[in-house]
């Protein structure tokens, strides 16, 4: 028999305190995810604060390539790498997701698609009063925290911290992709400064061998697996894009009837097979654009006064009435 070693008390006391500060961080992770979920918010995940060095180097990437066109916002890569240049001492994300799929009506004569997010009333606004609330209810239960929140808006890379809080997986139309909505998702975040654990569950590439939405999409805007050229996209065009659409780009908006939006590398892609309508009435009600709209109708319109009357509160905002007019002319010519 060998000689039994000392029990060490200092390593006993470091295992007891450690144990304890997980239970207590599991605990209030569990309260957080209750309170989200009573909130409406339908999958919440934990993200460790730092991001994986491949999705940085990926986006620094497509930022070279110029594949961001316009939208000069998106240059802000320092501020993705490195959360804690948002929030000092941020150890967490909390990660949130909400389904917004319907189902669309049959396209009338003279219509244009717009996509199935921009039904209602606009969701940064709807999510941004839920995180609020959620906010509000970590700072109660946990004084000393600080906490950032962001919906779609902020200089952060949603599907990257999705994926690291093992919500899904980031397909090869670039859509992160649920099992339980396929990728009919909004995702939102709550940076942190508190030391949560997180939830991690690879999932691994989603997609296989399959090409459906590179093959379906009309401009060929996905130019490798995961990687979208924007100046390429008919959701870029019709939403971000100032400028005027090249005749080719046209084109192929008007063969595809979308006036606002894109959702076709979506709706081609089989894990879509288990959407599901989503439960939130606030999404549809009130509807503002619903799922097309009349294409003379938009023309007819005068004024920004009358386009602010027509869409106050509709993600069709951003595209201001001079962009949608041009996305109509388009449609109609």
């Amino acid at each position: 028999m060998g000689e039994e070693k000392p029990i060490c008390l200092k390593t006993i006391a470091k295992s007891v305190l450690m144990l304890e500060h997980i239970r207590v961080n599991t605990l209030t992770r569990q309260k957080i995810e209750k309170c989200a979920k009573e909130l409406g918010f339908d999958l919440v995940g934990f993200s460790p604060a730092k991001i994986q060095p491949h999705y940085i180097e990926a986006f620094k990437d497509w930022i070279e390539d110029g594949n961001e066109g316009e939208m000069e916002y998106m240059k802000k890569v320092e501020e993705r790498a490195d959360l804690t240049r948002i929030l000092p001492g941020a150890k967490c994300v909390i990660v949130l997701a909400m389904n917004y799929y319907y189902e669309q009506e049959p396209l009338k004569e003279g219509h244009g698609r717009v996509a199935r997010y921009a039904y209602g009333r606009d969701y940064h606004k709807i999510i941004t009063k839920k995180l609020k609330e959620l906010e509000k209810f970590i700072e109660e239960n946990e004084p000393g925290s600080k906490n950032k929140r962001y919906v779609d808006t902020g200089p952060v890379i949603e599907r990257a911290m999705a994926e690291q809080a093992g919500l899904g997986s980031i397909g090869k139309n670039s859509c992160f992709i649920t099992k339980e909505f396929g990728s009919w998702v909004f995702l939102a975040e709550i940076i942190t400064t508190l030391d949560l654990a997180t939830t991690s569950k690879p999932q691994g590439a989603p997609c296989g061998d399959c090409t459906k939405c590179i093959d379906s999409c009309p401009t060929g805007a996905i130019i490798a697996p995961g990687v979208i050229d924007s100046r390429l996209c008919i959701s870029y065009l019709t939403i971000e894009s100032k400028e005027k659409i090249p005749a080719k780009l046209a084109k192929k908006i008007k063969e595809t009837r979308r006036l606002y939006g894109c959702d076709i590398c979506q709706e081609v892609c089989p894990h879509n097979c288990r959407q599901k309508p989503h439960a939130h009435p606030e999404l549809s009600d009130p509807k503002i654009a619903g799922s097309q709209l009349d294409l003379k109708k938009i023309q007819e319109l005068k004024t920004d006064d009358e386009y602010l009357k027509t869409f106050a509160g509709s993600p069709l905002m951003r595209a201001k009435r001079k962009g949608l007019q041009r996305n109509a002319s388009i449609l109609i010519d």
